[in-house]
């Protein structure tokens, strides 16, 4: 069981554990981690495959926080995507926009749904340097980053990361074209399968991957409440 406080929300008095199945035992033993943490309550991740969590939890006090739509797409099963309308670049080519990048992080992460009190504290590990500078696309148009997104590779499973817009480009087309240089990339390089991972409420963004052919696997579900 692996209890710590909320990455990026380490300040909320919340610690968060996953949950695949789950009895008296082991939430009096997540709260007790939880509350020598300093939080007195838990943010319990779990999916819509064991439904028995949450009827657990709901009597306890705990109410839906946050839900993500996991998806995945056949990288040789889709189509070549079209070229992207914006110009794009790689960090590989441009490092020198790091600064820019950090900038637009800060704004886009606490944009989210359920996350506007983000602090990105440790972004330029998590939410650079992990991920392969080839693979991390940068939209710009007239000298101006407008969004980037980026490929990550974990436990042999490629995903598409983060993307972040800025928010006078929203609504143009930004994600798109990132996305549709990721599978590009995906293709040129023989990766199987992309995986991503969107909140409920981002519906553009869960159209965008309908349209690209991504297919609905499971759902994430953020359970919070008090702790035992």
């Amino acid at each position: 069981m692996h209890v710590i406080p909320i990455p990026g929300l380490e300040h909320l008095p919340y610690a968060e554990v996953w949950f695949h199945e789950i009895d008296e035992a082991r939430w009096r033993e997540a709260s007790a981690v939880a509350r020598a943490l300093g939080k007195a309550g838990l943010d319990v991740w779990t999916t819509d495959r064991t439904p028995e969590v949450v009827d657990f939890l709901a009597p306890r006090g705990y109410q839906e926080d946050r839900r993500y739509v996991i998806s995945e797409l056949d990288v040789a099963e889709a189509p070549d995507p079209e070229p992207p309308t914006f110009d794009l670049v790689t960090f590989a080519e441009r490092p020198d926009l790091e600064p820019v990048l950090y900038r637009l992080a800060r704004i886009a992460y606490a944009d989210q749904p359920g996350r506007s009190e983000s602090v990105i504290e440790g972004w330029h590990d998590w939410g650079l340097e992990r991920h392969p500078p080839e693979a991390y696309f940068i939209a710009v148009e007239g000298g101006r980053v407008l969004g980037y997104g980026y490929l990550e590779h974990e436990d042999e499973q490629w995903k598409n990361g983060f993307m972040a817009v800025a928010r006078d480009a929203r609504g143009r087309g930004v994600a798109g074209a990132i996305k549709r240089a990721q599978i590009a990339w995906a293709k040129a390089n023989g990766v199987p399968t992309l995986r991503t991972a969107n909140e409920v409420r981002l519906e553009s963004m869960l159209a965008l991957n309908r349209r690209f052919g991504y297919r609905t696997l499971y759902e994430e579900i953020v359970m919070r409440g008090p702790a035992a």
